[in-house]
């Protein structure tokens, strides 16, 4: 596990120099109730979910101050480790340097390490795979209908990029200089080399060498992302109606974003993969737009149902290859209903729109809701799932938060963790993890 988490470190420090596209659960309650966030929503965390809610807080002022982390993994993190332990650059480098001498490879374990690199990388070239790492803040103050908040999110992904017509050990060598370069293939499950005839063994390298692949960048470790901080404004105003209660409410945000976009090569160690980002960074500036909605009937005054749209304008970020990034809207609707038996809250939101990620093939459009269990004032227990409808590939999501303390002072921790398990490092983990930290002040 020491390695996972040198990759998580590494990614990490990359993504918080550097917005994930989807609806990220950020705060406290939401976190704890599967991602439920646009009817249930109050106080200081209205403003990121919904600010119409801003509307009907509960407490004259809420200040809140979280952080967390979620890291995906997509068939890649063991997969990555196998390489960088087996050191496939440096491998290949050494069957180069031996050729064209059979057995030479036996005795130091290249042999094996190869053998096993390969059907590594065989895999990873016809599967999806990808480690997302999401690391999240905010800093939010409600006051009445009013709020301003810090809100940053970030999507930092790592994928490879095999190309599947470059598999072949065809290395190159010189054996004596008045020869020239002169080429060989190398088999691994023989430890054996065959020379190659010169006529064609120049177009079999080019065409079919993973030492060529690797030296041309054919095949690498694809590094992107983008974090993007929010500084919004944010008010909501209810409505009183024979028909029930409307509320409306908007955001006017300030966006500081981040975008990067590199490539290193597949066995690089983790701890360095922060430093491949330099000069690889383009900062840039937009406005946003946020609007969203509320409804109560006077027939049920605890339901609550709700709507927000998010980044409406489509704000644009500047690339580091000079092309733009466009942030697309992106839609939920929520249910909730309040105070069941006076202890029971219950939520569920559902993405109207499918956004996309920097994985090739994985969309994000999420279901998911869950329980708000709080008997007294100072005590609340929440559990919940979710499930992105998008890509099943995580299986279920379950969720659970659990808050204490006096109301001007309580400490908030919540976790996700996924159904569908990987492997790393001879250890099954979950494909999806997530973890929070949340204080709260009301008043």
């Amino acid at each position: 596990m020491k390695q996972w988490f040198r990759y998580g470190v590494g990614l990490c420090v990359a993504a918080v120099t550097a917005h994930a596209i989807g609806f990220q659960p950020l705060g406290f309650q939401s976190m704890g109730m599967g991602g439920a966030g646009v009817a249930s929503a109050s106080g200081s965390m209205a403003a990121y979910y919904n600010p119409a809610l801003l509307a009907v807080h509960d407490y004259t002022t809420e200040i809140t101050l979280s952080a967390g982390v979620g890291i995906t993994d997509h068939n890649l993190a063991d997969n990555l480790d196998t390489l960088n332990r087996n050191d496939l650059t440096g491998t290949i480098d050494r069957i180069a340097n031996h050729a064209p001498v059979s057995g030479s490879n036996t005795l130091n374990g290249d042999a094996k390490r190869m053998e096993e690199s390969l059907n590594v990388l065989k895999k990873m070239a016809v599967e999806k795979s990808g480690l997302v790492l999401t690391p999240g803040a905010a800093l939010g103050v409600q006051i009445k209908n009013f709020a301003l908040g810090i809100y940053m999110t970030s999507d930092a992904t790592a994928e490879p990029v095999i190309d599947p017509n470059h598999l072949e050990l065809i290395v190159k060598y010189n054996e004596n200089a008045l020869v020239g370069t002169l080429y060989a293939k190398y088999d691994p499950a023989t430890d054996t080399y065959q020379v190659l005839d010169q006529d064609g063994a120049v177009d079999d390298y080019e065409a079919h060498s993973l030492e060529y692949a690797l030296d041309n960048g054919l095949t690498y470790l694809s590094l992107k992302g983008v974090s993007i901080t929010e500084v919004p404004l944010s008010y909501g105003h209810a409505f009183e109606t024979a028909y029930g209660t409307f509320g409306v409410g908007g955001s006017l945000k300030y966006m500081y974003g981040v975008t990067y976009a590199t490539q290193v090569s597949l066995d690089t160690a983790s701890g360095d993969l922060s430093d491949s980002f330099k000069d690889k960074e383009k900062l840039s500036s937009a406005f946003g737009v946020d609007l969203g909605a509320f409804y109560t009937p006077n027939f049920l005054p605890k339901l609550r149902l709700a709507v927000v749209g998010k980044n409406l304008n489509a704000p644009e970020f500047d690339k580091v290859d000079g092309s733009r990034y466009k942030v697309d809207p992106m839609a939920r609707a929520g249910i909730y209903y309040a105070g069941w038996h006076h202890w029971l809250d219950v939520a569920l939101d559902v993405d109207l729109t499918s956004n996309k990620t920097f994985l090739d093939g994985v969309d994000s459009q999420y279901i998911g809701g869950g329980l708000n269990i709080h008997p007294v004032s100072w005590f609340s227990l929440r559990m919940g799932a979710m499930q992105n409808l998008a890509d099943d590939t995580l299986g279920t999501i379950v969720t659970a938060g659990l808050g204490f303390g006096l109301k001007w002072f309580q400490l908030d921790l919540s976790a996700m963790a996924s159904t569908e398990k990987g492997h790393f490092d001879g250890n099954e983990i979950p494909r999806y993890t997530r973890l929070n930290v949340a204080l709260v002040s009301r008043w």
